[in-house]
């Protein structure tokens, strides 16, 4: 069985991740984020973001082979494929403020992955960022893990629209 982690339980890790484990039944998918109310949310009733169809998807596959948890390392270190679908706001501050997006929660969960993981991983950035950042992302795998683990980079752009993802991720135009 292939194991995949996704790191963020947002808007795109969320529905994104929950496609491909009612897709692929023989991979296991677990999704990550340090919001305990976030995943308490996924794991409820309730889920904690509204888009037609996503429930049906969600309620079929949770507790088989979907699964939400704050155990961030535990993930990473289980995955053989990890998605980095991270927050990416506008800059507050600095150069580029108010333009440019805020790379610190793609650096920051990049960072986690170089010192967690103890075997080789995929490594795919999906979130709304600038190009390059595959490759800022491989110069923090590179400079913060042990020589023995190679980290394979790929970019997988985020691409959904509100109201639409699920047919979005199910029959994609691209």
């Amino acid at each position: 069985m292939v194991k995949i982690c996704c790191i963020g339980a947002g808007y795109v890790g969320g529905p994104s991740s929950a496609v491909i484990a009612y897709q692929c039944h023989d991979v296991e998918v677990t999704i990550v984020d340090l919001n305990q109310a976030r995943i308490d949310a996924w794991n409820s009733d309730n889920l904690p973001i509204y888009e037609p169809g996503l429930d049906e998807i969600v309620f079929a596959r949770r507790g088989k082979n979907l699964f939400f948890s704050t155990n961030v390392d535990q993930a990473i270190i289980d995955a053989d494929l990890i998605f980095v679908s991270v927050n990416t706001p506008t800059k507050k501050s600095g150069m580029g403020a108010g333009m440019a997006a805020d790379l610190a929660y793609i650096e920051t969960a990049t960072r986690r992955i170089a010192q967690v993981a103890t075997t080789s991983k995929i490594v795919i950035e999906k979130s709304t960022v600038p190009c390059r950042t595959a490759q800022s992302m491989r110069t923090i795998l590179e400079a913060n893990s042990s020589k023995d683990i190679r980290f394979d980079i790929l970019s997988n752009p985020e691409f959904l629209a509100e109201g639409t993802a699920i047919s979005d991720l199910t029959k994609p135009d691209r």
